[in-house]
């Protein structure tokens, strides 16, 4: 009886101890994964965003000097405004067709351009009205939408357009221990969506094309092997017991 007492107990420990067991890497943000060779240190590749129907630009024109204090911004007095009011009262929508229509310039297209060609566009038109002037554009619709195993899932607006993946992850709170650290998944919608898989442990997503976001990325964290186990802590007290009562039956049986 003792001899089955001791196998009994000897497999539950090896269970417990295989179940609760993580390896410290799975958990280690940005490694060197091949410890013979390091990453070379280069730029960050980034990509620049280009404008689409139905984003939102802040736009407006600073004046050098007071001639020039006749502003585009679709409230004159909003440029005493430095909070995000301000910003959303000089704001202009993309239409369907990719243009912003502006006081005194009118219609310009900007479908297909990024931040700085559009300020270059709109720079050479108020030069024509208004002198020693310079026009600022910024873009506001920025959302993210951050799911799975995180603290804080939910849609984040993002005023940062140089947004990184960890910056990311962390307005939503990091990932829960039941995160997959090699197994983050970003979904890019441009004209064809893409499907990227990322790991969070590899010190190379430094260097990766997606290590930036752009507006409307949706990261996916994928749960980790233990969160198949259940949702719950596993019920050592549950098995424990049960283990004991089996002992006590099979005891009982035996006399």
């Amino acid at each position: 009886m003792k001899f089955i007492f001791f196998r009994i107990t000897t497999v539950c420990f090896i269970f417990t101890f295989l179940y609760s067991c993580t390896p410290q890497k799975n958990y280690i943000y940005l490694q060197q994964k091949n410890s013979k060779q390091d990453v070379v240190s280069q730029p960050n590749k980034k990509f620049a965003y280009k404008i689409k129907p139905k984003d939102v630009l802040y736009i407006k024109t600073v004046p050098i000097d007071e001639e020039s204090a006749l502003s585009i911004s679709s409230n004159s007095q909003s440029n005493q405004y430095s909070t995000e009011l301000g910003a959303y009262l000089n704001s202009f929508s993309v239409n369907d067709s990719g243009y912003v229509e502006l006081p005194l310039v009118g219609k310009i297209r900007v479908e297909g351009l990024n931040i700085d060609e559009i300020q270059q566009v709109i720079q050479k038109k108020v030069d024509f009205y208004l002198k020693n002037s310079l026009v600022v554009v910024k873009l506001l619709s920025f959302d993210i939408t951050i799911l799975g195993e995180v603290n804080r899932p939910g849609t984040f607006k993002v005023y940062n357009t140089e947004l990184n993946l960890l910056e990311a992850l962390g307005m939503a709170g990091d990932l829960t221990m039941n995160g997959n650290r090699n197994q983050v998944v970003l979904v890019r919608q441009n004209q064809q969506k893409e499907l990227i898989k990322l790991d969070l442990t590899d010190k190379n997503i430094l260097q990766s094309e997606y290590f930036y976001l752009l507006p409307n990325d949706i990261i996916y964290v994928k749960p980790n092997k233990s969160k198949f186990f259940g949702t719950n802590p596993f019920p050592f007290a549950t098995v424990l017991s049960s283990i004991t009562t089996l002992i006590l039956v099979l005891n009982f049986i035996n006399k």
